[in-house]
């Protein structure tokens, strides 16, 4: 509460400082500006108003800066026409009203100045600080607080089944070389060129799956039938 109340004494003590040097310099910059004015042969009331002109437009440029500044615009360029046009004129006219000496100028081109700098203080503000040189340099670090975060559970994910061949009820095709085995055991007589033509395939696929034929002893051979009947019925076309 107490830092509030000072920061807020400060506030307005500047203020009210710097407003009291914009009027000091205002009036002495209107006297200069009225005195330029009536020189030039202007009349009296123009010349009596002249200086809220040059002046006037100061304030307005500024504020104009200000105010785009404040709802997020770059400043309007007609804002910084009138205020480099403001302070080239009051300065002007401030060094015109004097003697034609260094000092005489120098000490009329004061009450300009102090009115420009007066009107900014006024109407521009603080830039805030960064927030790491607002903490006490002394102050003891806060603590953060960590917060455990107990495991989770991921319920487990079945693995996927892998693809059946052929769908429940689907007619599968028999293969090539099936197709020519039942071919050959159902007509055993048939010559591979045969069975390629009942089939509709070549007769080197035909020949490359049929059953190949056992070897039997014939007249005293060393091979030996692997299937008995064939064996017999060899015995029983040899002559007696």
């Amino acid at each position: 509460m107490l830092t509030s109340t000072r920061t807020t004494v400060t506030t307005w003590a500047s203020r009210i400082g710097a407003l009291a040097v914009a009027s000091v310099a205002g009036y002495a910059s209107f006297r200069h500006i009225t005195h330029v004015a009536l020189m030039a042969g202007e009349s009296a009331p123009v010349a009596t108003v002249y200086p809220l002109a040059i002046d006037g437009l100061i304030v307005v440029g500024t504020m104009a800066m200000l105010a785009d500044k404040a709802n997020g615009r770059m400043p309007r360029t007609s804002a910084r026409f009138a205020l480099g046009f403001g302070i080239v004129a009051t300065l002007a006219a401030n060094i015109a009203s004097a003697q034609p000496t260094v000092l005489a100028r120098l000490v009329a081109a004061v009450p300009a100045a102090a009115f420009l700098l007066a009107v900014e203080v006024l109407a521009r503000q603080g830039k805030l600080r960064p927030v790491d040189q607002l903490a006490e340099p002394d102050a003891a670090p806060v603590p953060i607080a960590v917060a455990v975060l107990e495991p989770v559970q991921v319920p487990s994910v079945p693995a996927p089944r892998p693809a059946r061949r052929a769908a429940a009820g689907a007619v599968v095709r028999p293969s090539v070389a099936e197709q020519v085995v039942a071919v050959a055991a159902k007509h055993p007589g048939l010559s591979p060129a045969q069975v390629a033509a009942r089939l509709g395939i070549s007769d080197r696929t035909a020949r490359r799956y049929m059953p190949k034929p056992d070897p039997v002893v014939v007249a005293g051979s060393e091979r030996t039938p692997d299937r008995p009947e064939m064996a017999v019925e060899l015995l029983e076309l040899q002559p007696v």
